[in-house]
């Protein structure tokens, strides 16, 4: 028989009331609790600063993404359609 997880609890205080609404309808647009919404938010922004298992794949994507992004603003436009490169990509 699996054992059931066990929750912690943590509280969360807002400043504003209208962060707080908008935490409830990004919540339910995705069909989640609102644990469930802010257990993932947190989760991406620990995994972004290096303070969870894994952080060192995702800390090198984010590095990797930082770089091309920096690259394609120094470069400007390749003059290629992405729908063109993403298609011969397909194809091979």
């Amino acid at each position: 028989m699996t054992k059931p997880p066990t929750y912690l609890r943590l509280n969360i205080y807002v400043d504003r009331s209208d962060l707080r609404e908008a935490v409830k309808i990004a919540a339910a647009r995705r069909g989640v609790t609102l644990s469930a919404y802010c257990l993932q938010a947190i989760r991406h922004r620990l995994m972004e600063e290096g303070y969870l298992p894994g952080q060192e794949r995702e800390a090198s994507q984010q590095q990797a993404a930082r770089a091309l992004d920096s690259l394609r603003a120094k470069i400007g436009p390749i003059g290629v359609p992405v729908s063109d490169l993403v298609a011969e990509g397909r194809r091979q």
